[in-house]
């Protein structure tokens, strides 16, 4: 019950920190002051019938009719206080309620001292109540006004015991001689609370200067790590220009030649139906050619893209497959590539630009570990209902186990000076664990390296489902989506 109670007053509109934070003591505060006033005076009406014939209200200088009005009126002005204090927190106006409540307090307390005097009024614990609770919510400000109205209050309850030769306050000094001890009591309580309350709000202003300071750092760090995808990206653009220079002069040459096709029709004894077939035919093949052309200049160009993060739900076969014509230009003619990919679709949640980038970088180090040629293998399969498990594996110069330890740390490569920056697989690390997946290397010597990546399955709408199933060609039937889509699976 009492967590409940604590979460329900810390549900209040204040935007302050420190004044949401002294929100629940006040509130508590407010309401203790606001039940005890009242009930205290209610019991002693109740059980002591002598409270309005006492000494107290006898001696005041006012008369006891207006003594008692005083004393009822103080305490109800308190209580509606401290309750409207609560109020004004609950919409979010911390300080208007403890300044209305401490106003009020301090002038209760000028009107029963200049009722009483001062030498009858107990009110010393309200003061000094009403001192610390100005300087804790309200500031250093607020602290050195209430020790001057504390003093104006004590020098009101003098000036009437001197005006009504109340105790021995019967000379001006012996009348405010207790003010001047009061002046420095007090002074030396604000002093203590001032330096206090300061060296907290300097403590806090320092902490919320070094939560700044690390968003800017977090803000700098993922524009930083943004800066190194692209870098990376640019790389393996690099790494893949001199395949892609080849694969267009291939492709360019198959134009040409389709194209040279149309000569046929100038000669005097062309045959116009059998060559315009031909014709038809080259050109079919220019168009084909064109698009494929044009495919991969928008592969390049998509990946070479500079963007944000962009997560989505994607088929990761599909995306092996379509990253298939870039691998072939990384590696060498010695290089065999081979992709195993499940049938079915697997969806995982990526971003789809950074998967690429991650699988390029892997087959980037596989290409440097096979120099003579080799063998360069894909395999994406379900490794359970809830995870698709990634291989990449080659069959080059391997790792040692020291190597295989450090593979993963930032500017770690056994590359040579200029040939490597040692961030690429570091970059991987990172992209994989920021998906929720994880990452294994398996490695020996004179046989190969071998990255295997666990990603979580993506949970697809229904609707989703439905639209990827007949995407992928399954056929969905009134048995329902699910049992189409474990079909397909």
């Amino acid at each position: 019950m009492w967590q409940r109670l604590k979460a329900w007053l810390r549900r209040v509109p204040i935007s302050d920190p420190v004044d949401r934070r002294n929100a629940v003591f006040m509130q508590l505060l407010l309401a203790y002051q606001g039940l005890r006033t009242p009930l205290i005076k209610i019991y002693l009406l109740a059980s002591e019938w002598q409270y309005m014939t006492t000494a107290f209200f006898e001696k005041a200088a006012m008369g006891k009719g207006v003594s008692i009005a005083v004393d009822l009126g103080t305490d109800l002005a308190i209580t509606v206080a401290a309750w409207l204090g609560v109020y004004l927190i609950r919409i979010g106006r911390f300080r208007q309620a403890v300044k209305q409540f401490l106003a009020t307090q301090l002038i209760s307390g000028l009107v029963a001292f200049a009722a009483f005097g001062y030498k009858v009024t107990p009110g010393d614990a309200l003061l000094i109540m009403s001192l610390a609770l100005g300087g804790l919510m309200l500031g250093r400000r607020a602290l050195w006004t209430i020790y001057v109205s504390i003093l104006v209050i004590l020098a009101a309850g003098m000036t009437t015991d001197y005006l009504n030769g109340t105790g021995d306050a019967k000379t001006i000094f012996s009348a405010y001689h207790h003010l001047l001890f009061h002046t420095f009591g007090y002074a030396l309580i604000a002093i203590i609370l001032d330096r206090s309350i300061g060296a907290l709000r300097e403590a806090l202003a320092e902490s919320e200067m070094r939560g700044q300071k690390l968003q800017l750092e977090m803000l700098e760090r993922e524009r930083t790590q943004e800066q190194l995808l692209h870098s990376q990206k640019m790389d393996a653009i690099g790494q893949l220009a001199q395949g892609i220079a080849h694969d267009f002069n291939n492709v360019l040459g198959i134009v040409l030649g389709f194209a040279r096709e149309r000569h046929r029709l100038d000669e005097p004894e062309a045959e116009r139906g059998v060559d315009a077939v031909a014709l038809a035919h080259a050109l079919l093949g220019v168009e084909l050619a064109a698009r494929r052309a044009d495919s991969i200049s928008r592969k390049l160009l998509n990946f070479s893209r500079r963007d944000t993060t962009q997560v989505e739900t994607f088929d990761v076969v599909e995306a092996v497959q379509d990253l298939q014509s870039m691998l072939r230009q990384m590696f060498p003619s010695s290089v065999h590539l081979a992709i195993q990919a499940n049938e079915a679709p697997l969806y995982i949640e990526f971003d789809l630009s950074q998967f690429e980038l991650a699988i390029l970088n892997i087959a980037s180090n596989a290409r440097d570990a096979m120099p003579e040629g080799g063998l360069f293998e894909v395999i994406v399969a379900p490794s359970d209902a809830a995870t698709v498990s990634l291989t990449l594996r080659d069959n080059g110069i391997g790792m040692a186990e020291e190597m295989k330890k450090r593979i993963f740390e930032p500017f770690f490569t056994t590359k040579p000076v200029g040939s490597g920056t040692g961030i690429g697989l570091t970059v991987v690390y990172n992209l994989i664990r920021a998906a929720g997946g994880s990452i294994e290397v398996e490695s020996q010597p004179g046989i190969g390296t071998a990255f295997r990546i666990q990603l979580p399955v993506a949970r697809v709408p229904e609707q989703e489902m439905i639209f990827m199933a007949l995407k992928a060609g399954i056929q969905v039937n009134n048995i329902g989506v699910t049992t189409a889509w474990t079909t397909a699976q």
